[in-house]
């Protein structure tokens, strides 16, 4: 879909609105003519013959012409706004569904001011060129076509003169509008290169003032701007270039037919009002070229703005639009038969990956940065397909299943909290808004967020703040972990759920988890390996593969595992750690 047929279907879903809005932009066209050849009449008729008995009603044509002609504007320009405004909010909500249903693979290589950008400064552009300045445009090319017309009917010779000068204008935008182009598409990208810097740096602003970074930042970004800058500058030489070679042609088309009409009328071919006539209509069909120039800017941000904006519907989709089957029920058993999985071609992952896990097992995954226990993770919430093996839910391929249905079932514990800005218990109620307010207190119990709730001013109806700012980061976690409770799944991910708590909240937690954890399937990436000693599987990987599996007393046994290696040197790190502290 082009970003042209995206912006037509657009308007013709209010197709009575905009029809009304060309109706009244011909009448208005039409009416606009007139007072030209009511002033060729008043000085050729009136005065030059003497025929006075026209001067009355030509005045009350002339004193009539605004009131018609403003009435018709009024409707038309209403029509417009509420046209544009339409499609400018439905253009808005279909981005915002696009972007709801990205896949995770597009949103991990896009950064997020881009998306913010297309969200906010392509809709604005887009907004922009629909308040009134495109019904303006289209009403003057329609005056100019009409003029043109009359302007032949007045005298051809003057008509050719005004045409040849179009045509110099036309070939003189074409020259420019090529470079414009070019130059701007430049400076967007910069634009948005320079917007997500910003935007990620704000959004860390605490590490940079932690690292006494800000100098750095300050250079980095001073950097940036001027090759932004530049870009701009040489946008702003075009521009500049462009208006005055326009302007220069404008006065010349003008001059030339003053000076070849005055001869016309000296060599008697007509009379003086059909060189005012021509003169007037002569700026009615330069006027949209001038207009034309003066929104080219704006119609090539307004085109590259349609086209991210298609580009982003377009985008590769999530899964969760594509329908399949739904079971019965779900009881929980994940099974990895030979499945592989890379991100990019001839870069494996997983590969030939094997695990089968019954309905309730704690399954945690171990190992390095790197050995695929995110990607483990990701499959199982169906982000990504595999490009070898299977993996089977219930003994069901999961690319069969309804990905929607399926993910209700699933409940996560992401290792960085995500709260948003609103009351604690909507964010308790996340993933099932209907959920009651006991339902939600029951939740916020169990991860021991009661004493948090009785600290707030206003309970579990307290505003959060951005990002949850009225809370620590353990409390941060621990309202995530509420929100997997309320959601009752089926199947449990646990991503360090504990990592972010202090001592003595992580072993009220840890309780409160195993209590959660118990007949549902549940798999644990781990990083503290003293969490998972009662996991059913430990399972650890190495670049991609499985090294071992087994249950903690089983790896310990076994004086070669990686297992026993790692928990035995990470124990005695922290045993360190607590005799320096002493």
């Amino acid at each position: 879909m082009s970003s042209v047929h995206f912006l037509v279907q657009s308007i013709i879903k209010y197709r009575a609105r905009a029809i009304l809005a060309v109706v009244m932009v011909l009448g208005v066209t039409l009416l606009t003519l007139l007072p030209p050849l009511i002033l060729a009449a008043v000085v050729d008729q009136v005065i030059g013959k003497g025929r006075y008995a026209l001067l009355g009603p030509l005045m009350i044509l002339s004193l009539a012409l605004p009131w018609v002609s403003g009435l018709m504007q009024s409707i038309g320009n209403y029509s417009v706004i509420m046209t544009s405004q339409r499609i400018v909010f439905d253009m808005r909500l279909t981005l915002y569904r696009a972007v709801q249903n990205l896949s995770v693979r597009y949103l991990q290589n896009t950064p997020t001011g881009k998306l913010m950008e297309r969200l906010r400064g392509d809709i604005e552009q887009v907004q922009t060129i629909f308040s009134g300045q495109m019904i303006g445009l289209a009403s003057q090319l329609v005056t100019a076509l009409i003029a043109v017309i009359v302007m032949f009917w007045l005298s051809w010779q003057l008509t050719l003169i005004v045409i040849f000068g179009v045509s110099m204008y036309v070939v003189n935008y074409k020259w420019f509008v090529r470079r414009i182009r070019t130059v701007q598409k430049r400076v967007r990208s910069k634009m948005d290169r320079l917007s997500g810097r910003a935007q990620e740096r704000l959004a860390g602003s605490i590490v940079v003032q932690a690292y006494n970074s800000q100098r750095a930042e300050r250079r980095m970004f001073t950097r940036a701007n001027f090759l932004t800058e530049r870009v701009h500058h040489r946008f702003r030489q075009l521009n500049n270039a462009y208006g005055m070679s326009s302007s220069a042609l404008t006065w010349a088309t003008f001059a030339t037919v003053q000076l070849f009409g005055t001869y016309l009328v000296i060599r008697g071919n007509f009379q003086y009002g059909t060189v005012i006539a021509v003169s007037s209509y002569t700026w009615r069909l330069l006027q949209p070229a001038v207009q034309l120039a003066e929104l080219s800017n704006q119609l090539e941000q307004t085109k590259i703005s349609l086209d991210r904006i298609v580009e982003l519907i377009q985008a590769e989709r999530d899964f969760t639009e594509k329908a399949g089957k739904k079971l019965p029920e779900l009881r929980g058993q994940v099974t990895f038969d030979d499945l592989s999985f890379q991100y990019e071609p001839d870069t494996p992952v997983l590969k030939n990956i094997n695990l089968d896990v019954q309905p309730g097992q704690i399954v945690a995954f171990v190992g390095e940065t790197g050995c695929g226990k995110s990607t483990s993770i990701s499959l199982i919430y169906h982000y990504y397909k595999p490009v070898g093996g299977r993996l089977l839910i219930d003994g069901h391929d999961i690319n069969d299943l309804d990905t929607r249905w399926y993910r209700n079932h699933l409940a996560m514990v992401p290792q960085d909290p995500i709260v948003l800005d609103d009351t604690l218990a909507n964010n308790i109620a996340y993933g099932d808004p209907n959920a009651s307010i006991e339902r939600i207190e029951k939740a916020a119990k169990m991860a021991e967020l009661s004493s948090i709730i009785e600290r707030l001013p206003n309970g579990v109806h307290t505003l959060l703040g951005e990002e949850g700012s009225k809370l620590s980061v353990g409390e941060r976690q621990r309202l995530c972990i509420a929100r997997a409770i309320l959601k009752d799944p089926t199947i449990l991910i646990l991503d360090e759920a504990t990592s972010s708590l202090d001592p003595q909240s992580e072993a009220l937690i840890q309780k409160a988890l195993n209590r959660v954890m118990e007949n549902r399937t549940t798999f644990i990436i781990a990083h503290r390996l003293s969490t998972i000693v009662h996991a059913d599987i430990i399972v650890v990987l190495d670049k991609g593969r499985i090294l071992e599996q087994g249950t903690h007393a089983q790896l310990m046994s076994n004086s070669k595992s990686r297992y026993r290696h790692l928990f035995t040197t990470q124990m005695a790190s922290t045993t360190a750690k607590v005799k320096e502290s002493a």
